[in-house]
């Protein structure tokens, strides 16, 4: 797929088939409200995850604490969609706009 066809449903799989395999879980049972760190990711796997969706969806230089700004699959993945789509993306802290 394009990446620059690439809906926010299809950024929000990608999230979460990352980081579902970094925390060990079936994408299926990732809760995608739930913060990152409750599936005991840590910085190491977060820059995993950082690498595998810059790939995925043709993004470079990802903003270091992107992931920390939006702790859940949600609120990343629609920062994601943003980036992609030169959308500014509001830093937050706690997931929600």
């Amino acid at each position: 797929m394009n990446t620059t066809d690439m809906t926010l449903d299809d950024v929000k799989r990608v999230l979460a088939q990352a980081v579902a395999a970094e925390a060990g879980v079936p994408a299926a049972d990732l809760a995608t409200d739930q913060p990152f760190t409750s599936y005991g990711l840590d910085s190491m796997a977060a820059l995993a995850v950082g690498m595998e969706i810059e790939d995925a969806c043709g993004l470079s230089d990802l903003p270091v604490d992107l992931l920390w700004d939006h702790p859940t699959v949600d609120s990343l993945s629609e920062a994601l969609w943003n980036l992609m789509n030169t959308v500014p993306v509001p830093a937050t802290t706690d997931g929600r706009r």
